[in-house]
């Protein structure tokens, strides 16, 4: 039977191991099957899904990257995040971090996009409904853009379609 800290002080079986002080360990930690930790963690299994924020100007997302908020926080120029190959349930999000800067994302390949414009938050009707033109991004300009200006995407295995509030303008590039 292995040993347990919370057999051997009872406030540690009451409220679990909580502290706000750095923790070393002196070997590897397992976290219910979820991660290994060792110097660096190792995911194997459930890998969490997380947020990006970054001023790269370009950005090539994978598959594996699906449900990441990403946060384009550039002060100036154009951040590109090209989307991988649609396969159904891929899904990103992206926020203007920082109003000086632009976000674009495009599709690989050929592929459509559709997305719904909306006249304010709070609006119960779409102004439009806009496709694209196949392999055509979406692009956040400096002119028009503001902090938390977003937008989710996800593929239905065929194209990209806009989900939720498209907040901020958002036009072809």
């Amino acid at each position: 039977m292995p040993l347990k800290l919370e057999n051997y002080i009872p406030l540690v079986a009451f409220n679990g191991v909580n502290t706000d002080k750095a923790v070393v360990l002196g070997s590897t930690m397992s976290v219910a099957g979820l991660a290994t930790f060792a110097a660096t963690p190792v995911f194997t299994a459930g890998v969490p899904k997380g947020l990006v924020i970054g001023t790269t100007a370009t950005y090539a997302l994978t598959a594996a990257q699906t449900g990441t908020v990403f946060v384009a926080t550039a002060a100036s120029g154009t951040q590109t995040y090209t989307l991988p190959a649609v396969a159904a349930g891929l899904t990103y999000t992206f926020i203007c971090g920082h109003a000086a800067g632009e976000i674009l994302v495009t599709p690989t390949g050929s592929v459509g996009t559709t997305f719904a414009t909306f006249a304010a938050v709070g609006v119960d009707a779409d102004t439009a409904i806009v496709t694209l033109t196949a392999g055509t991004g979406l692009k956040n300009t400096a002119a028009t853009n503001a902090i938390s200006d977003c937008l989710t995407l996800i593929s239905d295995g065929v194209g990209w379609r806009g989900i939720g509030i498209a907040s901020g303008i958002w036009a072809t590039q």
